[in-house]
C-alpha cells in the first residue's frame, strides 16, 4: 500500500471516530434533555410579564407570561401559579428552550384586547377563568380564583417537587422568602403590564419595568456602526440637513413626533410623496396646550397627499422625535418638527442636538418600534381632513438675533450605536446611568427640563453626575432659564442650588448654570443630551423628569470620539455664553427666575390671606344673627 493510500485510509478512520463521537454527544444531549424534560424540574423559567390592573371592566383581560430561558425544555406538569389565595395547576406541557406562554385569565378578552394594539393577535396559551375559548386549554383551580389586586399582591411559581421558581411582589405585597430581595415593583398604572427586562433575574425591582398593554420590550442593543454619521445642531443647520436627508427620501418615510408644525418641512414630505415615496406619520394625540392648528392643517395637507397619518392613543404621552428613511438612515433630534425647534431662519430658534445615522440595522431598530407606536394610534377620519385642510396659515418666518456658529459634520470610520428608549430602557445601567456610572474624565450635560427630585425620591441622573464628581470627574450641568422652568418648588434653580451646595461641601469638581439665553441669542436650551469622557454622545427626547421615563422617549449613544468632540464645542460655546454676560450670566438668569418665583409665591400668600380675612369676616356677620 501506498503512502497516499495508507494517509487516505486513516484520514477515513479518523472521519468516522469524529462522526461517532458527534452522534454521541447529540444523542447524550438529547437524552439529558428529555430526562430533564420528563422530571418537571428545570431551572431558570421565570415570569416576565404580568397585567394586573387591566382598562376593561371587571379585569377580564388579566394575565401572565412566562418563559424558558434555558438550553433545556422544561415539562410544566405539575407546576402551579399562586397568589396565596388560589392557584393554577398544569398540565403536561413541555416548554421548550426560549419559549414564551400566556396565560389569561379570560382567552377571548385577552385576544379581544391584544387585537386592538398589534398588528396580528394571537390566543393565549391557557386560560384559568371562565372557560371562553374552546380551542385554550383550561388549567385547573385550586382554592379562589386567581386574580391580581391591583393595590398590590404576590405571584409565585412553584415546580411540580414544590420548590419555589420564581417570585413577583408588586404595590401591597407580603412575602417574607428569598425569592426576592428589596421593595416590591411599584403599584402599576391601570392599562399598563409589568415586563422583565428581558432575562434579568437578580429578584429585585430592578429587574422590571412598565409598559402599556401589547407593548415588547425594546433591549438596549449595542450596534456596531460601519455607516456615516453626520452630527448637526439646531437653530444652526437643522433645517438644512432635513431638507436634504427627506430629499433623498425614495422609497419609505416613517415621521414619529411630538408635535409637527414647521410648514417647510411639511412641504419636504409632500415633495418625498409626489415622488412614490411611502409615508407614514405618527403624532402625538393630546401635547400640552393640543395639537396646534398648524398641525392640524400639516396632518390635513399630508393624509390628502396620500400618507397615513395617526394621532397616538396609548397610555403614554408620545414624545419621540425621529424619522426612518428607506429602511437604511435614522435620523433623531431632541426637538420637534417646528418653527423654533428646526427654524428656517438660522438667527432663531431653540439649541437642540441631532445626528443622522446611515446604518440598516439601528435604523430596522427604529422601524420595528416605529411599527409597534403605529398601531397605538388612531387614524384622521375624512371628516377633520376636510375640515383641518382649510384652515389658514400664517407664512411669516421669525428671524431673531443668534448668530449661526456650526456647520454639520459627517463622520467615516467605525462607531457604535446603542438606542434608548423609553419606558423600556431609560433607567437602565446599559443606557443613560451606566454611562454616567462610567465616567473617568469629564461630564458635560445640557438639558431642557430637569426635576431636583422625582416625588419623595432623589433624581437617578442627578445622583450619577453627583458621584462621577465624587469620583474625580469634571461635571458640567447647563440648563434653560425660561421662567417656566424656574417657578415651581422643584426645578432648576433648585437643582443649581442643591448641587453647588455639594460641591462647596465636598470640594467637588461639579458646576450647575442657567443659560444666559439674552447673550446666546436662543429662546430655549431644548436639547437632552451630554457628552461622557468626550467619546459618548447620548441624545434623547428624554427629559429628566419622573414623568418623562414612563413617556415614549427615543435616543442614541454613540460611541465616537470624533462625535464627541463636536458636541462638547456645542455644549462650551453655550457654557462660555454664561461667562460673557453683560451680568454675570448665570447669575442674571437665576436672579430673572427667582424673581419670577416670588412674584408666584408672593400672589399666592397675598391670595390666602385675603381669603382668611373674608372667611374672619364672614364669620364675625354670621354671629350676629
Amino acid at each position: 500500500m501506498s503512502r497516499l493510500v495508507a494517509a487516505k485510509a486513516g484520514c477515513g478512520d479518523i472521519g468516522v471516530s469524529a462522526a461517532l463521537l458527534v452522534l454521541l454527544l447529540v444523542s447524550l444531549s438529547a437524552l439529558l434533555a428529555v430526562a430533564q424534560a420528563q422530571t418537571g424540574s428545570g431551572p431558570g423559567v421565570l415570569i416576565i410579564e404580568l397585567y394586573p390592573n387591566t382598562a376593561t371592566k371587571d379585569e377580564l383581560d388579566e394575565y401572565l407570561a412566562i418563559m424558558n430561558p434555558s438550553a433545556f425544555p422544561v415539562n410544566l406538569g405539575g407546576w402551579r401559579i399562586t397568589d396565596t389565595e388560589g392557584s393554577i395547576i398544569f398540565p403536561a406541557f413541555v416548554l421548550m428552550p426560549t419559549q414564551t406562554v400566556y396565560i389569561a385569565r379570560n382567552a377571548s378578552a385577552f385576544e379581544k384586547q391584544l387585537s386592538a394594539v398589534r398588528a396580528k393577535a394571537a390566543k393565549p396559551e391557557f386560560e384559568y377563568g371562565a372557560d371562553s375559548d374552546p380551542a385554550v386549554p383550561q388549567l385547573e383551580t385550586i382554592g379562589k380564583q386567581l386574580a391580581f389586586r391591583n393595590a398590590g399582591d404576590e405571584l409565585l411559581l412553584y415546580d411540580a417537587n414544590g420548590s419555589e421558581v420564581d417570585v413577583v411582589l408588586f404595590g401591597e405585597a407580603a412575602y417574607n422568602g428569598t425569592g426576592w430581595s428589596g421593595a416590591p415593583l411599584a403599584q402599576p398604572r391601570e392599562g399598563m403590564i409589568l415586563c422583565r427586562r428581558g432575562t434579568q433575574d437578580t429578584n429585585q425591582r430592578d429587574d422590571w419595568l412598565m409598559l402599556p398593554f401589547g407593548a415588547s420590550y425594546h433591549e438596549a442593543t449595542r450596534f456596531p456602526c460601519a455607516g456615516t454619521l453626520t452630527a448637526f445642531v439646531s437653530p444652526d443647520c437643522s433645517c438644512a440637513v432635513l431638507e436634504r436627508e427627506l430629499a433623498n427620501a425614495s422609497s419609505s418615510l416613517l415621521i414619529n413626533l411630538y408635535e409637527f408644525d414647521n410648514l417647510v418641512l411639511m412641504e419636504c414630505v409632500e415633495a418625498a410623496l409626489a415622488r412614490g415615496v411611502k409615508v407614514q406619520l405618527l403624532l402625538e394625540g393630546t401635547p400640552v396646550g393640543g395639537v396646534t392648528a398648524e398641525e392640524r392643517f400639516i396632518a390635513a395637507r399630508l393624509a390628502a397627499a396620500g400618507a397615513s397619518v395617526r394621532f397616538y392613543q396609548g397610555p403614554y404621552i408620545n414624545h419621540a422625535k425621529y424619522a426612518v428613511i428607506d429602511d437604511h438612515t435614522l435620523i433623531l433630534m431632541t426637538e420637534n418638527w417646528g418653527e423654533t425647534g428646526v427654524p428656517v431662519k438660522t438667527s432663531f430658534g431653540n439649541r437642540g442636538w441631532g445626528v443622522v445615522i446611515r446604518d440598516p440595522a439601528v435604523a430596522q431598530y427604529f422601524t420595528t418600534l416605529f411599527a409597534e407606536d403605529f398601531y397605538h394610534s388612531k387614524a384622521i377620519t375624512v371628516e377633520e381632513r376636510s375640515t383641518w385642510i382649510q384652515l389658514t396659515m400664517n407664512q411669516t418666518v421669525p428671524e431673531g438675533s443668534y448668530a449661526p456658529t456650526f456647520e454639520p459634520r459627517t463622520i467615516r470610520g467605525s462607531s457604535a450605536v446603542i438606542p434608548v428608549v423609553a419606558p423600556d430602557t431609560a433607567l437602565s445601567s446599559e443606557t443613560i446611568l451606566g454611562a454616567l456610572q462610567g465616567a473617568d474624565d469629564r461630564v458635560f450635560v445640557e438639558q431642557f427640563s430637569v426635576g431636583s427630585s422625582w416625588g419623595e425620591a432623589p433624581n437617578p441622573f442627578l445622583e450619577a453626575l453627583v458621584d462621577a464628581a465624587r469620583r474625580g470627574c469634571e461635571v458640567k450641568l447647563l440648563l434653560d432659564s425660561n421662567a417656566y422652568n424656574l417657578e415651581t418648588l422643584n426645578d432648576h434653580d433648585e437643582v443649581i442650588a442643591m448641587l453647588e451646595r455639594l460641591a462647596r461641601e465636598e470640594q467637588l469638581n461639579l458646576e450647575a448654570r442657567l443659560a444666559d439665553l439674552d447673550t446666546l441669542g436662543l429662546t430655549k436650551i431644548h436639547t437632552k443630551g451630554l457628552v461622557v469622557d468626550g467619546s459618548l454622545v447620548i441624545i434623547s427626547s428624554l427629559n429628566w423628569n419622573a414623568n418623562s421615563v414612563y413617556n415614549r422617549e427615543a435616543g442614541v449613544i454613540v460611541e465616537s470620539s470624533e462625535f464627541g468632540a463636536y458636541y462638547e464645542d456645542v455644549f462650551r460655546h453655550d457654557w462660555q455664553a454664561v461667562e460673557a454676560g453683560d451680568a454675570s450670566g448665570a447669575m442674571a438668569a437665576r436672579e430673572h427666575g427667582e424673581e419670577g418665583t416670588l412674584t408666584v409665591k408672593l400672589l399666592a400668600i397675598g391670595v390666602t390671606l385675603l381669603l382668611t380675612l373674608f372667611i374672619f369676616i364672614l364669620l364675625k356677620w354670621y354671629k350676629r344673627f
